[in-house]
């Protein structure tokens, strides 16, 4: 089964995955599987096995496949497989910023549903500035939202970034009334990732962002779980008596990552530790979208 959303406007396209994977984790089909493939974690070989597998589990298995038809040697092949991906029972979800009017035929051929995302008309862009605002809780005026528009033009995700910072100081204090039961426990997520639980620890991230919490103070507790895992993987087999001792963890700590570091290999956790600081970096520099870059991070685990 395939999904294809494109176009040029990634941001309302972002927001269209995200919804979609929403629907199908709701309720009754809360159980799921998540890959997420990229240019740099595609393999040709893989692809084929993921789309003529049956999946072992019950639920949805999903692979969100992005951006793969930008790579120069992937299209061809990619069309040549169009047809087994609509025979899979799993659900193959496409991303593309933009497609050959050949391949776009093809998935027209063989998709279930195709959604084009271009950018919005100024008239639109104007609603649209006013519809966010207001779930922001942030006043526009019309002065304020012209201004904005000129600013930053029909970039979507610029735009989205500077209602936060006028939301940040508008609704700080209503942040912190929320009762404490509508919070997400962060360390549920951190505990999804020790157990490598990708589908849970997405689905955790994205309640705690509904829920108002701080994404750096999610960010943080994912690096300190990392750190933990790689810090306790290095001492192993030392006893759980020494590795107190020569950490200062506490032993509860010791112990539950103990029993968590035979999911993961040494490789594996100096990798993802490397990775975490070049998101927070490349963030910190405005290359990349933090919310979309931790999103990734866990997909991938």
């Amino acid at each position: 089964m395939i999904y294809l959303f494109f176009g040029e406007d990634n941001f309302r396209s972002r927001e269209r995955l995200h919804e979609f994977l929403g629907q199908l984790s709701d309720g009754k089909n809360r159980t799921f599987s998540l890959s997420w493939l990229d240019a740099d974690t595609f393999a040709k070989l893989s692809f084929e096995e993921l789309a003529r597998e049956e999946s072992l589990f019950g639920g949805h298995y999903i692979i969100v496949c992005e951006n793969l038809f930008q790579k120069e040697d992937l299209p061809d092949f990619l069309v040549k497989n169009l047809e087994l991906c609509k025979c899979s029972k799993k659900i193959f979800v496409f991303c593309e910023e933009s497609l050959e009017p050949s391949h776009l035929r093809y998935f027209q051929k063989f998709a279930e549903k195709v959604e084009e995302f271009n950018f919005l008309p100024l008239p639109q862009l104007r609603i649209w500035l006013e519809k966010e605002a207001k779930k922001k809780e942030v006043e526009m005026t019309s002065g304020l939202r012209e201004e904005m528009i000129q600013q930053y033009g029909r970039n979507l995700w610029l735009l989205s970034h500077e209602l936060e910072k006028y939301a940040l100081n508008s609704v700080k204090e209503s942040f912190s009334r929320r009762p404490e039961a509508e919070k997400v426990n962060i360390f549920h997520l951190t505990d999804a990732i020790a157990s490598k639980d990708r589908s849970r620890a997405w689905f955790l991230f994205q309640k705690a962002m509904l829920s108002g919490s701080d994404i750096e103070e999610i960010f943080w507790k994912i690096v300190w779980q990392i750190k933990n895992l790689l810090i306790v993987k290095k001492l192993q087999p030392l006893p759980e008596k020494k590795i107190v001792e020569k950490t200062h963890l506490h032993p509860y700590v010791v112990k539950k990552t103990a029993s968590a570091t035979r999911l993961y290999t040494e490789e594996e956790l100096v990798r993802y530790s490397s990775e975490l600081v070049n998101l927070y970096h490349n963030a910190r520099r405005g290359r990349t979208d933090f919310e979309t870059g931790i999103e990734k991070f866990l997909i991938k685990l």
